[in-house]
């Protein structure tokens, strides 16, 4: 967790207490600050992710979280196995989503961006993508014998010999 996001959580502490409330975290891999033992909320974490334009569907550019454009960057930009973004990105569970024409990027409430493609991508958004049991990706989708797999917080989607397989945890 960034420092901004730590000192932004601090202060919804403090303001809280101030104001006679209280404020709650989750478990898991929810970003709790391990400092106040508070968790940010979605707004919090989504308003201290920059953006950064990059070229999207008909010569427009679309503005997506800074981590999504570093790693989209990082993958070869235009030019590399992701292509122009689609649209804009799509906020869901604390993270976002960012179609691109050969895929997408999901970046985690923790701010981490995951490549997700093909037939595990179609998979993983029939199973609900991180609005699902499967959750988030904590990894990049890997080769492994005979074809890719991708896992996941509560999960791994597997594409074998021509077939998508999700496993839940």
């Amino acid at each position: 967790m960034n420092r901004i996001t730590r000192t932004l959580a601090a202060v919804t502490v403090a303001a809280a207490a101030t104001a006679g409330l209280s404020a709650c975290g989750t478990d898991g891999e929810s970003g709790r600050d391990e400092a106040t033992g508070v968790s940010p909320t979605t707004s919090e974490v989504m308003s201290t992710t920059t953006s950064a334009p990059v070229p999207g569907p008909a010569d427009s550019t679309v503005d997506v979280p800074a981590p999504v454009a570093d790693r989209w960057n990082d993958l070869g930009g235009e030019a590399g196995e992701l292509g122009r973004a689609a649209g804009p990105a799509t906020d869901v569970e604390g993270g976002s989503i960012t179609e691109f024409e050969r895929g997408a990027i999901v970046l985690t409430p923790a701010g981490r961006a995951f490549v997700v493609q093909g037939e595990i991508l179609a998979a993983y958004l029939d199973a609900g993508g991180p609005a699902g049991e499967l959750g988030f990706p904590t990894a990049d989708e890997a080769t492994t014998d005979g074809g890719w797999i991708s896992t996941f917080e509560g999960g791994v989607i597997t594409y074998l010999d021509g077939v998508a397989e999700v496993r839940t945890d």
